[in-house]
């Protein structure tokens, strides 16, 4: 008789697969462990009940042709035997259990008790009841299932467990291995031997089954890549602003040579507009070449809209490589949710599904992704995210602004970067303008960086701290307004249409920028705006936070409602940029609603605005020499008020391994703040955004299951263009609510549209969305 694990693949076939693949993923030290679950996690798929499942038409899942839970079962019985008396049973057993999906604490599938080996939980009896189904199946079969687990050792294994039929046995001895550890284990190491061997588990997994050949990686050389820079930057400007550029990345380069062996976390402290992209990735790459061996870089970013500018900054120098375009993606690659999906490789054309699967797993020598992909990787419990985690090890990490992580996460993330850098081998290099207090025993690569701080001079904040309402602010600003250029940053929605509607009659060119506007305006705003300053028109825009990153606009004068420190230095870099125009202005205001209310409170709290506003206090002009000095009283004052209990509360269960079903269980970390006042609505707003719309319907009604996301990853990027996010009490104003996607037809967008301003709100309303 034949087994198969998928329509096409036998399942011995499968396991010697998952084997090969995922022993070259995970740590050599784990090769037993990584063998133990590969050979056993589709162990229950030797039923009559699981072939009839996976060889007809009919799909219909039952307990009985389930493969999960004696998968587990097997693989624990076996580890049992080959472990002493710690964890790594259990682990196995876990990652066999939840391969498929997220992976959940460990006692959920457990006994309560293990003093004895009656099953105490009805739902865990019926599970094992199935088993015995399950085994007595095997036993009609099991010269054939003998005559495959005889190939790859395991035979004897496989005549025991149907043999002794030792389920209870099984589970107590877990649940008691489990027990001991939840209650006196205090060090991460069992969490990232974990995430390591589910990790390569999962990856390989999905790569076997999808009959995927696996592309080569490929690790450019840094003194090639060095070359491209300087012939880029050969026929460069040679002012002030390059020189220091090139002396800051020549002092990290020496630096790096000299404490590379005594430490594995390093920092670049540097003004902005200094050239880190280039300084960090340069720093990696000698970090590389320094240790040996082909180390996977990782360069993480806060948000999406500075990765591309990014990636292709980094793309450019490979160009002259022989063969890249045809194998880029084995060289480099951009992961986020808004990336094209394309992995181009000379081993074969993949199709979008595949190219997806490659890229999920950092399937290549350098990964420009987010903060979210990053670190909802090392803290996380999702599949999809997990299948990456192994891609970590021995890697080196870079943290371009780290300080745009939220603060109540900051002592988590500083624990878990060192935990990486102890438990997986990582180099961590974090790059900042605004140094927050983390990782403070990292080995700084720009030793003098107050000196390069105290050459630039671009601008002064002002502070004017008075609580004034909107009106009083226009009325102001009319009184004051020159012939330059500006830029009003908001922060939330509603104050910046509160403000946009009372200057766009002004007489001067008046533009408005949030994510209140489709994603495809949005773009076209941005180059707009972007082509008048630099025509040197004298524009007003009003905008939200969202110009804060990866928006290189140079104003004349910048107005800033208050904001923590580092977010004001963040919009200081909006102006004079590159130190054209002498000083440029930064007004700090403290706008206020009807009733009083700060709008900065009402997104950053109260506690940062509080100490932005006593650091501001008194004082008339900061000149940016002075920033370097007020971002460091920013951050201690933040260091003493900050409340660390989100961070403290899953370091806990990352310790102990809490996954799922407790407050702060592993699953519930997220760098993204979900809103469910929110939906998420398609704006039919012009014949381009029909066309999408109906290429999405016609993806959406495919039956096939891999030929519907070969389509839908056709299309994600450009119906993202036609999406916003708007308050769930106004769906009623979607006419077609009948249909698969909330949408707002081309005469409902008439209404509720405005082409310059987006999305039509109620006047009353407040939003804190950038």
């Amino acid at each position: 008789m034949r087994f198969y694990s998928h329509p096409d693949k036998l399942i011995l076939t499968h396991l010697m697969e998952v084997n090969e693949i995922s022993q070259n993923y995970c740590d050599a030290k784990y090769n037993k462990a990584e063998e133990i679950l590969s050979f056993t996690h589709d162990f229950g798929k030797y039923t009559t009940f699981f072939q009839r499942y996976i060889l007809s038409k009919d799909k219909t899942k039952n307990d009985l042709n389930g493969h999960g839970f004696i998968s587990a079962l097997f693989g624990a019985f076996i580890a049992l035997d080959f472990y002493d008396d710690n964890i790594m049973p259990v682990i196995i057993y876990n990652c066999i259990l939840h391969h498929h999906g997220s992976i959940k604490n460990a006692d959920i599938n457990l006994p309560k008790n293990f003093r004895s080996q009656r099953i105490d939980k009805p739902e865990l009896r019926e599970k094992v009841d199935t088993v015995y189904k399950q085994i007595g199946d095997m036993e009609n079969n099991k010269e054939f299932i003998r005559s495959d687990y005889k190939k790859i050792g395991y035979d004897k294994c496989f005549d025991e467990f149907i043999a002794q039929r030792p389920v209870e046995k099984i589970l107590t001895k877990l649940r008691k291995l489990q027990y001991k550890f939840e209650y006196y284990n205090e060090s991460e190491e069992s969490y990232f031997i974990s995430q390591m061997l589910y990790s390569s588990l999962s990856a390989a997994d999905k790569i076997s089954a999808a009959n995927i050949t696996l592309p080569d990686i490929e690790f450019a050389d840094f003194n090639i890549l060095n070359e491209a820079k300087d012939k880029k930057f050969k026929d460069g400007i040679k002012n002030k602003m390059n020189l220091i550029r090139n002396q800051i990345f020549d002092e990290v380069q020496r630096q790096i040579k000299d404490v590379y062996k005594n430490n594995k976390i390093f920092s670049i402290t540097s003004p902005t507009g200094t050239g880190k992209t280039y300084c960090g990735f340069f720093a990696a790459l000698k970090l590389r070449e320094l240790l040996g061996g082909n180390r996977k870089i990782i360069y993480s970013l806060p948000f999406t809209s500075i990765i591309n500018q990014n990636y292709s900054s980094i793309y450019s120098l490979f160009e002259n490589i022989s063969n890249f375009k045809n194998e880029s993606s084995e060289y480099i690659i951009k992961h986020h949710s808004l990336a094209d999906v394309e992995y181009s490789s000379e081993h074969e054309n993949y199709t979008k599904v595949k190219a997806e699967m490659l890229i999920e797993n950092w399937n290549s020598g350098i990964v420009i992704t987010t903060f979210v992909q990053l670190l909802e990787t090392l803290v996380g419990n999702k599949n999809r995210m997990l299948k990456k985690f192994n891609a970590l090890n021995k890697s080196i990490i870079i943290l371009d602004e780290v300080q745009a992580i939220d603060i109540k996460y900051l002592k988590l993330v500083e624990f878990i970067l060192a935990a990486a850098s102890k438990y997986l081998d990582c180099r961590i290099i974090m790059m900042t303008a605004t140094k927050p207090l983390i990782l403070s025993n990292a080995a700084e690569l720009l030793n003098n960086n107050k000196k390069y701080f105290n050459m630039f001079n671009r601008t002064s904040i002002i502070p004017k701290l008075e609580p004034i309402k909107i009106e009083n602010f226009i009325e102001e600003f009319y009184e004051n307004i020159e012939h330059k250029s500006y830029l009003i940053i908001c922060n939330t929605i509603a104050q910046s249409l509160k403000i946009y509607k009372e200057l766009k009659n002004s007489g001067r060119k008046v533009l408005y920028l949030s994510t209140n506007i489709l994603p495809c305006h949005r773009k076209k705003r941005i180059a707009e705006v972007t082509d008048m300053l630099e025509k040197n028109e004298k524009i007003i825009l009003v905008s939200t936070q969202v110009v804060e990153a990866g928006v290189d606009f140079d104003f004349d004068v910048v107005i800033r409602d208050i904001a923590p420190i580092d977010s004001i230095i963040q919009s200081a870099g909006r102006c004079n940029r590159n130190g054209k125009r002498g000083s440029g202005n930064v007004y700090v205001y403290s706008m206020v609603d009807d009733s009083g209310a700060y709008y900065g409170t009402r997104v950053y709290g109260k506690t940062l605005i509080t100490i932005s506003k006593e650091l501001l206090s008194g004082k008339k002009r900061i000149e940016e020499r002075k920033y370097f000095a007020l971002i460091g009283n920013y951050f201690n004052e933040v260091d003493k008020n900050k409340n660390q209990e989100d961070s403290e509360k899953f370091k806990e269960s990352i310790i102990k391994m809490y996954f799922s079903d407790k407050e702060y269980s592993i699953d519930k970390f997220s760098l993204i703040k979900e809103n469910n006042n929110y939906v998420d609505v398609f704006f039919r707003i012009n014949y381009e955004a029909e066309e999408v719309y109906n290429k999405l319907l016609k993806a959406l009604s495919i039956k096939d299951i891999e030929t519907k996301s070969e389509k839908m990853l056709e299309i994600k990027n450009k119906v993202r263009e036609y999406i916003l996010s708007i308050p769930l009490k106004h769906v009623d104003r979607v006419n077609d609510k009948d249909d698969i996607i909330l949408n707002l037809p081309k005469s409902a967008c008439e209404v509720y549209y405005d082409n310059m301003t987006g999305y039509k709100r109620e006047e009353e309303e407040d939003f804190f969305v950038m």
